[in-house]
């Protein structure tokens, strides 16, 4: 994958900003998930605007190539990613099992997605999950977590910089904030919405998704595109 010399340079790169907007103090905003504490203000991603074959999310013509680290799954197996996604879809989120919002509604419009298409292609995408709090997220925790939601979702974790900061750099994802704990000693934590969908073909994700922001139906007519190799 070639790079533009003087933006691989920059701090933030071309590819960077299609998951972030920087405003002149250098605040990510655009493709941040700022997980409140408060009620969920995330858009019902069940509501169907009847818009039909139109794929959802952004694309990306040169594709992002997948993070190059050595995870560790929810059984606390080695979860080497590239080699263990090889060859099929897998669709990538960074997020955290305390998010009252962004995270679950993703998940969840994923599992009712899956539902829907049952059997056939796009009906058993790897779906990787990686908790980017790494005090909480604990691999007992990410099980107990997505068991809720989807058996088949695999959460990961791995060291706070090495591995999660760099799989998240990697993927130019904006940088994980991690907030000040309240009086209650809760915390919100900052990080990218985004669902990288790699090809089966290619290994390289052309097309990702604001997460919580896509309806079921939605995924119910990528996957099974998606896992045909196709992004448009």
């Amino acid at each position: 994958m070639t790079t533009d010399p003087t933006l691989a340079s920059a701090p933030w790169s071309r590819r960077r900003f299609l998951g972030a907007t920087v405003t002149a103090s250098g605040l990510a905003l655009a493709g941040l998930a700022g997980c409140s504490l408060g009620p969920s203000s995330s858009k019902d991603p069940s509501i169907d605007t009847g818009e039909k074959d139109a794929w959802g999310g952004e694309v990306d013509e040169q594709g992002i190539e997948k993070p190059d680290v050595t995870f560790t799954d929810m059984n606390g197996e080695p979860f080497p990613f590239v080699e263990k996604t090889r060859g099929k879809l897998a669709l990538l989120f960074f997020g955290y099992t305390n998010c009252p919002d962004v995270c679950p509604v993703t998940l969840q419009s994923l599992n009712r997605a899956l539902e829907s298409i049952g059997t056939g292609p796009g009906s058993d995408p790897m779906v990787l999950f990686v908790g980017v709090d790494v005090a909480r997220d604990t691999p007992k925790q990410l099980q107990t977590y997505l068991g809720r939601i989807n058996p088949t979702f695999l959460g990961l974790t791995g060291d706070e910089k090495d591995v999660i900061g760099e799989a998240n750099k990697q993927v130019f994802n904006p940088p994980i904030a991690i907030e000040e704990p309240d009086a209650n000693g809760e915390y919100a934590v900052l990080h990218s919405s985004r669902v990288l969908a790699y090809s089966p073909t290619d290994n390289l994700a052309h097309r990702y998704y604001p997460g919580d922001d896509v309806r079921p139906q939605t995924w119910v007519q990528d996957l099974p595109r998606l896992a045909k190799g196709e992004y448009q």
